[in-house]
């Protein structure tokens, strides 16, 4: 147990009140609020710095779903309406699909024949690497495509990727790096 204090009540000592009394004031702490308010604005531009890409790469692959179901209705339409030319189209189709498939063999060994070892800064690889995703998707497109005329569309926007591509890897730092393959730059009619 505790002892009790015989005199009845606080022990009085004038002198540590008046220590206490003798303390500077207390300063109140600082504002917080305006350093996390930037802190987090600064958040924010980074989040967006970071979601931009993606946002981007989101919107282009909507728009090649939704180009491609317009393209299957609108092959679905024309051939209940014009039988007769229907095989005119796929003989023309089919020689130009020949053509196109020669063309994305061309440029998929151009740039294959490129240095992976030429410099390249950030913005060009991310470039590259969406071009690529895009190319994959047409690829998938391609395998699920019925017939000619729906693949005629889908060949075209592949070398026009491919050689999207091409002009996004001979970039600046490659030409001047030397690291261009030996068949000359651009390939074909790039």
């Amino acid at each position: 147990m505790y002892a009790r204090n015989p005199g009845g009540g606080m022990n009085h000592d004038d002198g540590l009140g008046a220590a206490l009394r003798a303390l500077p004031a207390a300063t109140p702490p600082l504002d917080l609020w305006p350093d996390l308010a930037r802190r987090l604005q600064t958040r924010r531009r980074r989040a967006w710095r970071r979601a931009w890409p993606a946002a981007l790469a989101a919107s282009l692959l909507l728009g090649l779903v939704w180009s491609h179901t317009a393209l299957h209705e609108t092959t679905a339409d024309r051939a209940d309406a014009a039988p007769t030319s229907a095989t005119a189209e796929r003989v023309a189709s089919a020689s130009e699909i020949d053509g196109l498939r020669a063309r994305s063999r061309d440029l998929e060994g151009w740039l294959g024949a490129l240095s992976a070892q030429s410099p390249q800064d950030g913005r060009t690889i991310m470039a590259a690497a969406e071009v690529e995703d895009l190319v994959s998707f047409v690829d998938l497109q391609l395998s699920a495509a019925r017939n000619d005329p729906e693949a005629l569309p889908l060949w075209r926007q592949r070398v026009a990727l491919l050689e999207d591509l091409a002009v996004i890897r001979s970039g600046p730092q490659t030409l001047v790096a030397g690291t261009t393959h030996d068949s000359a730059f651009p390939p074909a009619s790039l």
